[in-house]
């Protein structure tokens, strides 16, 4: 019997890794595929939590250098503006409003203003809407088109219809 295993003796065994090495060369053991992926996990929290704080932390900036728009009492007058649109007292609530934090920055607001009974402010809301209509999409620039043409045709303003037939030059240019 000992010639039959003569080709397999201690040193053959000796030679030839374990199970567990061969798992440890590979990095595929249990328990090293769990610590990579709690690992992978913790990244991804890490990273989540990092993108959420840059983003709290940009807002923060922004509303810093906003100014005034950036405190709670803008959103409030801006809501109050909103709220006001198709009264009364919509151009006394809008002249407030420019008084306290100049012209809005935001497209419908803006469009918002050009229903207001104050000159200046229809014709300054104007001219800011006609610089930044390149930028907006065919649909925006063609509403606020038709509502510088209607400005245009039935203001009883003179200021406010030579504003518009201009700024309508500007745009058809």
């Amino acid at each position: 019997m000992s010639v039959i295993f003569d080709d397999f003796d201690d040193d053959h065994y000796a030679k030839r890794p374990s199970w567990r090495e061969i798992d440890r060369l590979r990095d595929r053991s249990l328990h090293a595929r769990l610590r990579e992926k709690r690992e992978r996990e913790t990244a991804q929290k890490s990273i989540n939590r990092s993108s959420w704080l840059k983003e709290k932390y940009l807002k923060e900036v922004e509303k810093l250098f906003a100014g005034k728009k950036g405190k709670p009492e803008h959103e409030k007058a801006l809501k109050r503006l909103k709220n006001a649109y198709g009264t009364q007292r919509f151009t006394k609530v809008a002249r407030e409003y420019v008084k306290a934090y100049g012209l809005p920055e935001d497209w419908n607001t803006l469009l918002l203003l050009l229903e207001a009974g104050d000159e200046a402010i229809v014709c300054e809301a104007m001219e800011t809407l006609a610089k930044v209509a390149p930028e907006k999409g065919p649909l925006e620039r063609q509403g606020f088109q038709a509502k510088v043409r209607t400005l245009s045709l039935m203001s009883e303003n003179e200021k406010i219809k030579r504003t518009a037939r201009k700024v309508l030059e500007e745009l058809s240019a």
